[in-house]
């Protein structure tokens, strides 16, 4: 966000400015209705404003990036609560058409949710058998999944898309809910990062506020939408899943230095796998703040304050990482902390020097 701040500064300033005049000026007609009665065809140009111009404003001035359905859902549903929210209850009878519009989006899902529910359980013995083989080649939850996937789900090159959606939800309900199916990966070449971070006190406070949101937004919402205010709560219990879920998986998914290979898996947020000979330099990271750099992973946990990362790793090429919902990104740098750096950097010096004499 600085980054594009500084490179864009008329640009995002622009947008935002745009933005706040658009929902000023819708609110101003609907809620307080300064230009008298609301007609119907005032409650569609707000519609088309909140649901359709803001988004595209909001990606193309201010964030600067493609949109993605994981921002543009929760966008949608907070602009759709938005509206009811401002249309006088008297105009609320020509919402009906959003009303409905989102009941089809979400029936769709569903359905398309089933499908691949179909797909996956009639290839469920193969897939069961990709997942074990995959055991010794892939010490990570999510690695596992994925190459279980490719290797299942391969004469569906068309749905090869939406099954890389399955890693996320399957990890979360089963990190969540089944913890201990999984072992946390141990040995000499394992290293934890979570230990000595300020993140679980993070974690709580996240619980916590959420189980307050949930309940005050459900109950705002249901004086306007019963069926957004449905939506949201079940949007809201799924993000809390995943919370959960993610730091299970950040605690039993370390660092691990494995058949030539770097593994991380940062919670269910990200993973890669690393070949040792791509690895030009590892080195102690001496700067103060965290550079912000396109193509680089940080594995590092958020706390109370702001701290620079142990050490830095550079690539000789850049190597793909699988970040939520299984959207990849292109890493060349990679910055850690890890709770035992002395250990971790001499067990990577070694690991590389012996890959070196397998080439």
């Amino acid at each position: 966000m600085v980054q594009i701040i500084k490179a864009h500064p008329k640009s995002f300033y622009g947008g935002l400015l745009f933005i706040a005049a658009l929902l000023l000026s819708n609110f101003l007609i609907q809620k307080m209705e300064v230009t008298g009665q609301v007609p119907p065809l005032l409650v569609l140009a707000t519609v088309i404003d909140i649901m359709i111009v803001l988004p595209v404003v909001l990606f193309l001035l201010v964030l600067r990036r493609k949109p993605t359905l994981s921002l543009l859902a929760p966008l949608w549903l907070l602009g759709a609560g938005f509206v009811h929210w401002i249309v006088p209850a008297y105009a609320k009878e020509h919402l009906q058409y959003m009303n409905a519009s989102i009941i089809l989006v979400e029936a769709g899902f569903i359905l398309l949710e089933l499908f691949l529910f179909v797909i996956f359980i009639r290839n469920l013995k193969t897939w069961r058998h990709n997942f074990k083989a995959s055991f010794h080649t892939c010490p990570h939850l999510l690695a596992r999944i994925s190459a279980a996937n490719q290797q299942t789900f391969g004469d569906y090159p068309k749905l090869k898309r939406l099954i890389e959606f399955i890693p996320t939800d399957a990890s979360a309900i089963r990190y969540a809910f089944f913890p201990h199916l999984d072992a946390k990966p141990d040995g000499d070449h394992t290293f934890s990062y979570h230990k000595n971070s300020e993140y679980f006190g993070v974690f709580l406070m996240l619980v916590h506020a959420m189980l307050i949101e949930i309940i005050a937004v459900h109950v705002m919402l249901m004086q306007y939408s019963h069926t957004i205010a449905w939506i949201a709560t079940l949007l809201d219990m799924y993000a809390l899943v995943f919370l959960i879920a993610d730091y299970q998986a950040i605690r039993k998914s370390p660092v691990v230095i494995q058949n030539n290979h770097l593994h991380f898996q940062k919670g269910l947020r990200f993973h890669m796998e690393v070949p040792l000979e791509k690895v030009v330099e590892v080195r102690r990271y001496e700067g103060e703040a965290l550079p912000e750099e396109r193509h680089s992973f940080t594995l590092m946990l958020a706390g109370l304050e702001k701290v620079p990362p142990q050490l830095e790793i550079r690539l000789s090429e850049a190597v793909e990482g699988y970040r939520v919902f299984g959207f990849k990104r292109k890493v060349m740098k990679i910055f850690l902390t890890v709770d035992e750096p002395e250990r971790f950097l001499q067990a990577l010096n070694e690991a590389r020097l012996v890959s070196k004499k397998d080439i």
